[in-house]
């Protein structure tokens, strides 16, 4: 779905100066499932113009990659190549760097909340957690880099 979307929208007006429009949060909590498959994204908040490996960078993160939960780091891997295959023609150190890239990015729009004094205290709870679990992701995917680059190769 998030591979039609792009090419669909590639050069189109809506794109602007970008690549093409991008959901921007195209994480499993954002999709819709019939019969066990996703059959349509929602929350289109964050859609704008970017870039394809933006976006599926968010997305290979927060579908395959998780530092809580049961599945094996081999999993892991193995579900973050099944993704990248799916999309095709990406990069695995490209699509790794653009996972980074997306942990990096949430942990600094939420440090930005933390530090707003105006922010409820909901908010800044909100935001600790979002800290804490793109830190905690992005520590895991660069302690493990050489497993998840082999499952890309």
């Amino acid at each position: 779905m998030l591979r039609e979307l792009h090419d669909a929208t590639a050069g189109h007006p809506l794109a602007g100066s970008g690549e093409c429009v991008v959901h921007g949060d195209p994480g499993p909590f954002n999709t819709i499932f019939r019969d066990g498959m996703p059959v349509a994204l929602i929350d289109w908040d964050s859609c704008g113009p970017g870039t394809r490996l933006g976006d599926l960078g968010y997305m290979a993160w927060t579908w395959c990659i998780q530092a809580s939960g049961h599945v094996p780091l081999a999993g892991q891997a193995q579900h973050l190549r099944e993704l990248r295959d799916g999309y095709g023609g990406i990069d695995g150190e490209d699509l790794l760097g653009a996972v980074v890239t997306s942990q990096a990015r949430i942990a600094e729009l939420q440090t930005t909340v933390r530090e707003n004094r105006r922010a409820t205290q909901a908010a800044h709870e909100h935001a600790r957690q979002a800290i804490d679990w793109a830190t905690g992701d992005r520590d895991l995917v660069e302690r493990n880099m050489g497993l998840f680059l082999a499952a890309l190769r």
